[in-house]
């Protein structure tokens, strides 16, 4: 089922939305307050009135109100989003996972592509999870030079103009780092089986560093490693154990990444997505290439400078995105969703080539998402091989 079928039931639903809105409020508040007089932690309360939330969504708000509620849920960043007076204080490493140590680039065109592993084990549906939809989400109809744009930001863009111009990210032939991979969500996992369904005790998020964005992040890093690329992927877990703040501790640590290393010139942070189709249905968006099942990716660029949030160069990191949103499209049709606009900087003020990027959703399993990471490494490489010197 597509995200447009959703909609088309949501707008349905707008008559009696007056009517709905109260009672279920009701309800939910009764029943917050049961469960929390039976014992339930704060935790486990706050994650069911999430759940709450999208399913009122869904029924209640127009065309993708429900993903957009369930994005801000999954990725809630802190009040300025990097670094800058959020809720939490900036913390360095209290979390801290291992940084993997530097290796110079091997000078390679590009890496082979890592084996696909045995299908997992799959246990029994338990009944006490949910469905997995796989979809696949499409780049919609407007298409310049291979790139859509879902535009949420105040700016306008002019695509075709922005792709004559090469972002000023000063690239240059050196054995040392140029590309930091950071997590601000550390922890977000994937499925490790692929059954169409759920169990409860299927994490969302783990430490398990074979099962969360960590691995996807070393796969994009192996490919750019491989074209000659220098690369620090810091490991450090900025999530757990306390969620608010992630943004600004992320932002510290490519700070201290930066000041170690003033070579680096680009910074991803790779997080996944999570889309839900309902409270029990979690979407999974899928594209097929060279035979393999991959998890579908999404940029996501900033475009907004104002006094709250000063980026006065988006500009450099959008005409980073456009470019590699249109080499990623022109060689791996479907494998990316539309490049996401938005105002929030999301750290992306840090350095002219910061992006966000979005691999797969929680629905995915994690060899889908580390094989879109292979294809993701492969096509930045290209892209920033292009670019040095300019």
């Amino acid at each position: 089922m597509t995200m447009r079928k959703r909609s088309i039931r949501s707008h349905t639903g707008e008559g009696r939305s007056g009517a709905v809105r109260p009672l279920l409020a009701l309800g939910t508040v009764a029943l917050c307050a049961a469960l929390a007089l039976g014992g339930l932690s704060g935790d486990q309360l706050l994650a069911f009135g999430q759940r709450m939330a999208l399913l009122s969504v869904g029924i209640m708000q127009p065309e993708g109100g429900a993903e957009a509620l369930n994005g801000r849920l999954d990725r809630s960043p802190a009040a300025n989003e990097g670094g800058d007076g959020g809720s939490e204080p900036i913390k360095g490493s209290d979390a801290a996972g291992p940084t993997l140590p530097y290796e110079p680039g091997s000078g390679n065109q590009e890496g082979p592509d890592q084996a696909a592993d045995a299908p997992a084990e799959i246990p029994p549906e338990a009944g006490d999870g949910g469905k997995i939809t796989e979809t696949q989400l499409t780049l919609g109809s407007t298409f310049v030079q291979g790139v859509a744009i879902k535009n949420a930001s105040s700016a306008a863009i002019n695509i075709a103009e922005q792709l004559k111009i090469a972002p000023d990210l000063g690239l240059t032939d050196t054995a040392e780092p140029q590309v930091l991979i950071v997590h601000t969500h550390t922890t977000e996992a994937y499925m490790a089986y692929d059954a169409g369904y759920y169990n409860a005790d299927d994490p969302s998020r783990t430490q398990d560093n074979t099962r969360n964005v960590v691995a996807v992040g070393e796969a994009i890093a192996a490919q750019l490693r491989a074209a000659g690329i220098g690369v620090i992927h810091d490991t450090t877990v900025h999530d757990s154990p306390k969620y608010t703040g992630a943004y600004d501790r992320s932002a510290a640590t490519i700070q201290k990444n930066l000041d170690e290393y003033p070579t680096i010139k680009v910074v991803l942070d790779i997080h996944r997505d999570a889309i839900n189709q309902s409270a029990t249905n979690k979407l999974k968006p899928t594209t097929v290439i060279n035979g393999r099942k991959a998890a579908q990716m999404m940029i996501i660029a900033s475009a907004n400078d104002s006094a709250a949030q000063p980026h006065p160069n988006w500009q450099e990191n959008m005409r980073l995105a456009l470019r590699l949103q249109s080499a990623l499209h022109t060689q791996y049709e479907g494998i990316v969703r539309p490049l996401y606009v938005v105002n929030s900087r999301y750290n992306q003020h840090l350095t002219n080539g910061s992006l966000l990027v979005e691999m797969g959703a929680e629905g995915n399993t994690v060899e889908e998402a580390c094989y879109s990471g292979q294809i993701l490494g492969k096509t930045l490489a290209q892209v920033l091989n292009s670019l040095k010197g300019e």
